[in-house]
């Protein structure tokens, strides 16, 4: 097996890793009604160009109206203004004890007042509809899930304190893997530059398990993304 190759088989592997997930090609964005929600610059309380949180405008001109929780992106559904979109998200985050400051309209007072100021959903297909409902049952369970943390939290605060260590130290553990991954690599890449005045012949098999323990994807699991404070 020829160095090039293991070369080429490294990349196609590479170490950079983002850890976003990204949906098939072929996948409407309704499709997505969950996905997972890594990156930080997309943090779903950053204000987006539409001026409100948790909205966004699409192609077809109507504004997308979604939310994160645990990790997750949740889909809201299509609205014709940017207001309504927001006025969605808020009640979604009032479902979810949100903080004020986090919610496009800090004025109101309670659930039920975002939800009596929230327009009627109107849908364009009943394909639209069905995902509103399937996105309806998704943040109920949702609910519960974030309430029985809370619950879990307030009742066991040592266990919280000690997921909290175990993940430190589980993130401590991969930096030094990635580290020596790397060292790993820039070793071989100094030698592959050698060329025919490497010390290592080309099929030496020392190429294929530095390619092997160097191409695996350094990206965090589902456990450790989740929130626990």
């Amino acid at each position: 097996m020829s160095r090039a190759f293991l070369l080429h088989i490294h990349q196609h592997f590479s170490l950079s890793s983002t850890g976003t997930f990204n949906s098939p090609p072929n996948t409407t964005y309704e499709d997505s009604i969950l996905c997972s929600h890594r990156d930080a610059s997309s943090s779903p309380y950053n204000h987006s160009n539409t001026g409100f949180t948790g909205v966004r405008l699409r192609p077809g001109g109507r504004f997308a109206a979604e939310i994160s929780t645990a990790g997750v992106r949740m889909w809201l559904g299509t609205f014709n203004s940017n207001e309504e979109a927001a006025r969605a998200y808020d009640i979604a985050a009032w479902r979810f004890a949100r903080p004020r400051h986090q919610m496009n309209f800090p004025e109101v007072s309670s659930l039920e007042e975002a939800m009596f100021l929230a327009p009627v959903p109107h849908f364009a297909s009943s394909a639209e509809e069905r995902h509103h409902r399937q996105g309806q049952r998704r943040i109920t369970i949702a609910e519960a899930d974030e309430q029985f943390m809370a619950r879990w939290r307030r009742e066991h605060p040592q266990d919280v304190v000690n997921v909290h260590n175990f993940w430190k130290e589980k993130q401590v553990e991969r930096r030094v893997k990635r580290a020596g991954k790397q060292q790993r690599w820039a070793e071989y890449e100094a030698d592959y530059a050698k060329g025919d005045a490497s010390a290592w012949s080309p099929n030496d098999e020392r190429w294929l398990y530095i390619i092997s323990t160097t191409a695996s994807e350094d990206t965090p699991s589902d456990d450790e993304s989740i929130d626990w404070d």
